[in-house]
């Protein structure tokens, strides 16, 4: 038996080492005892035989591929077919394990909102986080490093990382200047806004479930994070948040069309990489649409404080 441990054990490692950057791993601090699927093994005499569920024993110090996480354990992949549960205090991890928490979770260059988006990832991706900087977690996913948005990650467990707070840069704006941490809400009221993708466009509506229009549209999602704004498109322009360039532009700023390119007639609010969420019109009703989608942009405003 002891020769099919060594033979399977070698296998498994081989099959590791080969896919390290597809996934996360860990190194055993103890001993442990586990099963392979079905081999065949070359015995002393030259002959074949069909091992059902060798024992296999991981050594201490050896890499282990992580798959999933639940409560106290983690989930480890022996092979294709067999995966078993370890208790996580039996493997070193440089951080901890935990899952994104929001639909096209943002993974950037920097911790800024503003930073390069390096990859779009699905909601409950398992990640890595090593550290928290301000209000975002360092994090390592499949073969990449980047920066997540609080808010788009599951935090329980996360408390006891190492924490570093810079102090925040202010924004110069012609109406004064506002702390940065200020303008991250924006991720959160974009998130929001996406759960309504798909939902109906109805001229005068106030229902982000029945039906809204543009302004409609704006002003309930804004209400939802406290921020009372007009209900007209024209109203808000005039009235509400302060005016920013485009190179200022961050997510949840309200950016104003017109048809004519002087008379504001819709509203969206931009989501950031190039892009807009609105109530769009009786036939597409909310949805997506690249910043520049056709109607002239007449201005962009900041709300959010």
């Amino acid at each position: 038996m002891r020769l099919n441990n060594i033979l399977i054990m070698g296998i498994v490692s081989m099959s590791i080492m080969g896919t390290a950057n597809a996934a996360i791993y860990g190194t055993l601090k103890t001993e442990i005892e586990t099963k392979s699927k079905a081999a065949e093994v070359v015995l002393a005499q030259g002959e074949e035989a069909l091992v059902d569920e060798a024992v296999l024993t991981l050594q201490k110090g050896e890499l282990v591929k992580i798959v999933a996480k639940q409560e106290d354990e983690y989930i480890i992949e022996i092979d294709e077919e067999i995966k078993q549960a370890v208790d996580s205090e039996a493997i070193d991890l440089v951080g901890k394990l935990t899952y994104t928490a929001a639909d096209d979770t943002r993974l950037r260059q920097e911790a800024s909102p503003e930073a390069d988006i390096i990859d779009f990832l699905k909601r409950g991706e398992l990640i890595l986080v090593l550290e928290r900087q301000d209000d975002f977690y360092k994090v390592k996913t499949q073969d990449k490093e980047g920066y997540i948005y609080k808010t788009q990650l599951d935090e329980t467990g996360l408390s006891s990382l190492p924490y570093f707070k810079t102090e925040a840069e202010a924004v110069s704006t012609e109406s004064g200047r506002v702390k940065a941490e200020s303008t991250y809400i924006g991720e959160e009221v974009v998130d929001y806004a996406r759960q309504f993708l798909g939902g109906r466009y109805v001229f005068g509506g106030n229902s982000l479930t029945r039906g809204v229009d543009c302004s409609g549209f704006t002003q309930q999602i804004m209400k939802r994070f406290g921020v009372q704004i007009e209900r007209s498109s024209r109203a808000q322009f005039a009235s509400n948040g302060y005016k920013v360039s485009e190179k200022e532009l961050l997510p949840g700023d309200l950016v104003f069309y017109g048809s004519n390119g002087k008379t504001i007639d819709h509203v969206a609010i931009y989501a950031g990489n190039g892009q807009i969420i609105h109530a769009s019109d009786a036939k597409s009703g909310i949805k997506m649409s690249a910043l520049y989608y056709g109607k002239p942009i007449i201005g962009m405003k900041r709300v959010l404080s």
